[in-house]
């Protein structure tokens, strides 16, 4: 307020009010100020600046290692959501489990109030109650575990007793004073009362900032605006506690992050991580833009690639074979492939002459099948090139074509084909 300057108060209240600001800084995610004492004369203004530096607002000893240590700080708290993601993610590759899964829970919702599962040791959030139809409430015990996760928020007890409550057959409850929640979706009221129970947003406030829950898509739906909501123990929540939202809920920079501490993973499998972490709510379109404008990612990756495909004339089964000789331990196999079907055969032969090539060839292949092939594609062979060999072959009207010497990749099909033949034959 006006004429009240931070040096009227004593030391003490001034490294209180300190420890609240930067509390409240680590809670909203904001850099805080790298001089607390600067920042203090610029919203005071310059008159007072040559006070600022007194020992209210720095410990006798503060130096530079105590600006480290909240930097410091600052960091790890921008890693905590990952590490919240990473054991989300081994506990569910571990057991299985979906910590929000939206089965039947185990435990009825009658028996919360009795195992006292709204204590001040962890936040839970807010329930929409439709129920409630006049007044928001919150149990003492949690509106101190918020206070934990976000201090700016207090209570006003001059209000007390505004309200009374009656949940169910109890007796009534009357208030011990008012707090004030700002959530995405706008500022709310909570009448806090001495009983165990959640903040529960009633039916008028949510008139009052024109919101309903969409149990369809699991979101409160306020305008244009989408706020995610989250099912636990078969109710729905939102305004998590922090590690809750960490393993929820991701912005973009948070996918961005993501993607870098990971690193720099493929589409596919980063969003098949982060759906066993529970985040079944990511688009692959976000994570591909990501992919798409990440620098490493356009350094390192793979040119792009294209559907290639070969057009090839029409080829039918017995119109060209490919014909080799091979050896399966120290005996001579005529092996014949058909060049459109891979279809292929093969038969030992007695001797390498050109006779009995041919007579193996007419018992494997002409008289079986559908009779000589048009074309008949060997190697550079004695028995294959002989005049015998070609002569037999002319009479059936068979077109003979040698490749050359060394000339492998030609006959490449029947090499290939080798390998197997030969493995079956050790195998037998």
């Amino acid at each position: 307020k006006e004429g009240c300057w931070s040096t009227n108060h004593t030391d003490e209240e001034r490294k209180a009010a300190r420890a609240q600001f930067l509390s409240a800084c680590h809670f909203a995610g904001t850099q805080p100020p790298a001089d607390f004492s600067v920042h203090i004369a610029q919203y005071e203004g310059s008159e007072q600046t040559s006070q600022y530096t007194l020992g209210g607002w720095r410990d006798e000893d503060d130096d530079d290692s105590e600006q480290q240590h909240f930097t410091a700080a600052y960091v790890d708290h921008q890693s905590f959501k990952e590490q919240c993601l990473a054991d989300q993610a081994f506990l569910h590759h571990i057991s299985g489990d979906d910590i929000y899964g939206k089965g039947t829970p185990s435990t009825p919702a009658s028996q919360f109030l009795i195992e006292d599962c709204y204590t001040r040791s962890v936040y839970k959030g807010i329930l929409p109650d439709t129920g409630a139809a006049n007044v928001s409430t919150v149990g003492r015990e949690q509106y101190l575990a918020l206070t934990r996760e976000d201090p700016t928020v207090t209570m006003d007890t001059s209000t007390a007793g505004k309200a009374s409550i009656k949940f169910g057959k109890g007796s009534v409850t009357a208030s011990i004073g008012t707090a004030q929640v700002p959530t995405k979706i706008g500022k709310i009221d909570f009448e806090v009362l001495d009983a165990p129970t959640p903040f529960l947003l009633c039916l008028a406030d949510m008139d009052r900032l024109k919101v309903y829950f969409n149990n369809t898509t699991d979101e409160l739906v306020q305008g244009n605006a989408r706020t995610p909501v989250i099912r636990k123990w078969g109710h729905p929540w939102f305004h998590l506690n922090k590690r809750e939202q960490a393993t929820v809920f991701l912005t973009e920079t948070e996918l961005r992050r993501l993607h870098r501490r990971f690193g720099h993973p493929a589409v596919m499998r980063l969003a098949k991580l982060l759906k066993d972490a529970g985040h079944s709510d990511v688009e692959e379109k976000t994570l591909k833009e990501i992919t798409r404008f990440c620098h490493h990612c356009q350094l390192n990756s793979s040119a792009p690639r294209r559907f290639k495909f070969t057009l090839k004339d029409d080829r039918y089964f017995n119109y060209e074979i490919l014909a080799d000789v091979m050896y399966l331990g120290s005996k001579p196999v005529l092996h014949v492939v058909d060049s459109s079907t891979a279809f292929q055969g093969a038969k030992f032969l007695s001797a390498m002459s050109a006779k009995e090539t041919w007579q193996a060839l007419r018992t494997l292949w002409i008289d079986t099948y559908q009779g000589p092939p048009d074309i008949l594609m060997h190697n550079a062979g004695t028995n294959f090139a002989s005049a015998e060999f070609r002569a037999e072959a002319k009479i059936m009207g068979v077109t003979c074509k040698q490749v050359p010497t060394e000339a492998h990749w030609s006959v490449g099909k029947t090499e290939r084909y080798h390998a197997p033949l030969r493995r079956a034959w050790d195998i037998l």
